[in-house]
């Protein structure tokens, strides 16, 4: 980290989000000499969960613990951070400047975005409450914790049905709620119902638990249906604005548009500025997922900064 001359922080590298993505990419280039700074406004997309699975030699650890060994871990190589959020970024002729909502303004050659992304959740009663303890997105993160439980999967358009046969592996009692919607014609209906599972397609009202633990659901009939653990994909947007204020393009499925080079991954519409993790196109919706495309992504940032600099003549 340099100060110049008008007083701002530069660095090589702002890191937008402190998440398994921005501190992977973070831990790259620190380990590649490049001086890096990464902000984070601790609002984290997992942090209604208890455990984090799958993430080799972590399983099972806690969202927050993580993030505070790779905090560790990146400072070990020089990585600085700030409890901020970024409000602004302006692209000059070499650098951007940024601006914190502590009211520093800092400059850098390149700008990794690892916001990630926010689940847009049903407005039903019960449902934000239990998200991330009873009411679970990913199967792989937490179906083995609720295994052979009363599982429940929401199905609401045709796509979904796919994901509901991820369900079907965990549990031999299994209700698919379509919440009101037409979505299974006869054929795809009569699949779920040959191998003894329930659809119902009531309306969902509300869910119904205490401490974090589903215990049932209640449908527009006044029926409620016991169920233990429910699944269900939700829409997703951006976290941050950024994305948009910086003219990226965001499709359909709410992520930023990302496309590889030779030199790597991860790179967006603007030049020097790339995208990792949840935000990105390029990443599937896990831990392990956005530690490997952080990885990658804080790679190629070295790759471009090297290439300026050799070709650039600097030493």
């Amino acid at each position: 980290m340099q100060i110049s001359e008008d007083g701002c922080l530069e660095y090589d590298v702002l890191v937008v989000g402190g998440g398994p993505a921005g501190l992977s990419a973070a831990l790259q280039l620190g380990r590649s000499l490049r001086s890096v700074l990464v902000c984070d406004n601790g609002e984290p997309r997992n942090g209604p969960a208890a455990e984090s699975h799958g993430y080799l030699t972590r399983d099972g650890i806690s969202p927050d613990e993580l993030r505070r060994l790779g905090r560790e871990e990146v400072v070990r190589y020089g990585g600085e951070f700030r409890n901020s959020k970024v409000t602004d970024v302006s692209r000059g002729d070499e650098r951007f400047t940024s601006t914190l909502d502590s009211g520093e303004t800092i400059t850098s050659r390149k700008i990794v975005l690892a916001t990630g992304v926010r689940d847009a959740l049903p407005a039903t009663e019960g449902f934000r409450e239990l998200w991330g303890s009873g009411v679970h997105h990913c199967p792989y993160c937490h179906g083995y914790e609720v295994r052979d439980e009363p599982l429940g999967v929401v199905v609401t358009s045709q796509h979904m049905v796919e994901y509901a046969k991820l369900i079907y592996n965990l549990s031999d009692d299994l209700v698919v709620f379509t919440d009101g919607q037409d979505v299974f014609d006869e054929e795809s209906r009569s699949l779920f119902v040959e191998r003894g599972i329930e659809v119902e397609d009531e309306p969902i009202t509300a869910l119904n638990g205490s401490d974090g633990n589903l215990e049932s659901i209640s449908l527009a009939d006044g029926r409620n249906v016991v169920r233990h653990a429910l699944f269900y994909p939700p829409p997703m947007e951006q976290h941050s604005d950024l994305p948009e204020r910086l003219g990226l393009e965001v499709n359909q499925a709410g992520l930023v548009e990302a496309t590889q080079s030779e030199h790597g991954i991860g790179f967006t519409s603007v030049d020097g500025l790339f995208v990792a993790g949840d935000a990105s196109s390029g990443a599937s919706p896990s831990i392990s997922s956005a530690v490997a495309d952080g990885s990658t992504v804080g790679a190629t940032v070295n790759m471009e900064l090297s290439i300026e600099d050799f070709e650039g003549g600097e030493q």
